[in-house]
């Protein structure tokens, strides 16, 4: 294995590192005042929700290889056609809207 480059210089930063003493903080001279006002942690700003996903709910689907090997060819060839990212899940979403009942 090629060492690297900087290895003789972090060694010697360390070692040298290692043989200083620690500084240890004076103690305060005078009492210091310790503000004792509790503030309110400011809120973070809430990730805004995608229109699209109301009214959906996640589901988990284990196809057989042979079904999502069909439904990953198919979401290929319209990725080709339409000249942007088609996955295998959009098509199956689309077969199952077809095939719902009520649905023409």
């Amino acid at each position: 294995m090629k060492p690297n480059r900087d290895a003789l210089a972090l060694a010697a930063s360390l070692t040298s590192a290692a043989q200083t003493p620690l500084q240890l903080p004076q103690p305060a001279q005078e009492p210091v005042a310790l503000d004792r006002t509790v503030k309110a942690a400011p809120k973070a700003a809430q990730k805004p929700t995608k229109a699209k996903g109301i009214g959906t709910v996640q589901i988990t689907l284990r196809p057989d290889r042979s079904l999502l090997d069909d439904y990953t060819f198919e979401a290929a060839e319209r990725t080709k056609i339409e000249r942007r990212v088609v996955s295998a899940q959009e098509i199956m979403l689309e077969v199952l809207e077809r095939g719902r009942p009520g649905a023409s």
